[in-house]
């Protein structure tokens, strides 16, 4: 997501679409539970009114929906599932026990269960996702108001249409699992809060704001690391969440982003080793050298001489810029050809091609790491190399103004010779 534009995007559309799904499947679970624990009570002794009734006796079908619907989608580690799990049991209870309206009730057990939802998916991209939108606090607290607002519309609608179903002598236990269905399925959609590109990638975001200032290669280059950038975060996501994977992505993000800062450094020098900047040298230089040739004063001749001298310089010193540049692109493409290797080695393992445990993954990433180290220097070079070329420009236009004004340059003109006094 460019940030210049104002739109959002929903990244992860896949895992957003398995949420609802699971939500449904939690949402029957949750109304089955439901139907099941009040013909318990029932058989007990207890007076209990089955769904759909009066406001109150929808508490504990929204609560098991919801609970429900947060444990289906809890994600992570083992250590993630098992704290996402327990908080989705508690959290959503708690406003029960706070002796206020239903309405309210719901509104706060959707609220915390809708911050669960983003929790775990967070959990499930993982901190270091490559090429992808990063869940931050805003996108909990549009989370928690989603859930919020749809548990409310979801026990709204799902009692309305009950006691109509009910009308028409709809089984107990249809009703029962009707209900939940419709609380999980808005539920699961409040999930949404969680995909919504509200902080962007940062390399992807650094990279839009610097490839339209580039050109040649150099803009090539940074459009091709972008490019398998992008494709190796798509098959990281599809590994199971590891200390190996979140070593990888932390790589991958910062050779993409060296790369390219790499390529922004030298952009503004690119436009000058591109224009006809040593043509012009050559021009002057061939002018100062026939009029050194052609003139009989001995001291414009020095003078023309240096400025020849100081023309040459120079082109060696464009010369030496080249070479440099050819330097700094060889190690582009030394870059992208590592996120080529690591994009197919990610592929093989999205397959089931390669058998790499997380131990070679960790190394591979370290190998990664290794081999673009000398990126960085390249990248401080580069400042200084354009800091020297500019400041180089400046002592030819000295030197350019002292060949031209033979007296600007401090040395005495001769005096002419006076006419002959004979004795």
């Amino acid at each position: 997501m460019s940030g210049s534009t104002a739109t959002l995007t929903l990244h992860n559309r896949e895992i957003f679409e398995r949420n609802v799904t699971r939500g449904l499947v939690a949402g029957a679970a949750a109304g089955t539970l439901h139907y099941l624990a009040t013909n318990l009570l029932s058989l007990l002794g207890f007076k209990v009114m089955a769904f759909p009734g009066p406001d109150q006796f929808h508490l504990p079908l929204a609560y098991g929906a919801l609970a429900a619907t947060t444990i289906a989608l809890a994600r992570g580690d083992k250590l993630d599932r098992l704290l996402l799990i327990a908080l989705g049991i508690i959290l959503p209870a708690v406003p029960l026990g706070l002796s206020i309206s239903s309405g309210w009730t719901v509104a706060l057990s959707g609220a915390a269960a809708g911050a669960l939802m983003v929790r775990a998916h967070l959990c499930e991209v993982g901190e270091g996702a490559v090429a992808a939108g990063r869940p931050g606090p805003l996108n909990y607290a549009l989370g928690a108001v989603f859930t919020s607002g749809l548990a409310v519309a979801g026990i709204t609608v799902a009692s309305s249409l009950g006691s109509w179903l009910q009308g028409v002598s709809m089984p107990p236990f249809l009703l029962a699992l009707f209900g939940g269905l419709v609380v999980s399925l808005f539920a699961a959609i409040g999930s949404i809060g969680g995909h919504l590109a509200l902080r962007p990638d940062p390399v992807e975001a650094r990279c839009e704001e610097v490839i339209p200032r580039l050109s040649g290669d150099l803009k090539t280059l940074a459009t091709k690391a972008l490019t398998l950038y992008q494709q190796c975060g798509k098959s990281l996501q599809e590994l199971p969440r590891e200390p190996a994977r979140e070593e990888m992505a932390h790589t991958l993000s910062r050779m993409t982003r060296e790369a390219v800062d790499l390529a922004a450094e030298w952009s503004g020098l690119e436009a000058q080793l591109q224009t006809s900047a040593a043509h012009d040298l050559a021009v002057q230089l061939d002018d100062l050298v026939k009029s050194a040739e052609k003139t009989r004063d001995q001291v414009a001749r020095k003078q023309l001489e240096m400025g020849a001298q100081a023309l040459r310089e120079e082109m060696e010193h464009l010369q030496e810029l080249q070479i440099q540049r050819e330097r700094i692109v060889a190690k582009l493409k030394a870059e992208v050809a590592l996120l080529e290797r690591a994009r197919v080695a990610l592929l093989g393992m999205r397959s089931g091609q390669m058998s790499l445990k997380a131990a070679e993954l960790s190394a591979l990433a370290r190998r990664f790491n290794s081999l673009s180290s000398l990126t960085t220097a390249e990248a401080r070079m580069a400042d200084a190399v354009a800091t020297s070329a500019e400041l180089a420009q400046h002592e030819l236009a000295a030197e350019a103004a002292a060949a031209v004004d033979p007296g600007a340059a401090g040395d005495p003109v001769p005096p002419s010779p006076g006419p002959k006094v004979s004795a």
